[in-house]
């Protein structure tokens, strides 16, 4: 084998580790994406019950909800699921 053919095997053998580990990174990027937008969504939601300076049930039903769904999203990154 001459050089080239060993240096096309090399970088070929890269290309496929490093997809890979791109394949895992990019999951996780798009687990931490969720898990802001669902955090964001909690605080839009409990800044919204507190403008009024009450709190009701619906506004505590709607930020109970949100907690759970920042969970999920917390274990899913996590790998709990």
């Amino acid at each position: 084998m001459d050089v080239l053919t060993i240096i096309s095997v090399v970088l070929g053998a890269v290309a496929v580790i490093a997809s890979g580990f791109w394949l895992k990174a990019k999951g996780k990027l798009a687990a931490v994406k969720k898990l802001a937008k669902e955090s964001y969504d909690l605080v839009s939601v409990a800044i919204a019950a507190v403008d009024d300076n009450a709190i009701d049930k619906a506004e505590i039903d709607a930020i109970k909800k949100e907690a759970v769904e920042v969970l999920a999203a917390w274990k899913a990154l996590i790998g709990k699921v």
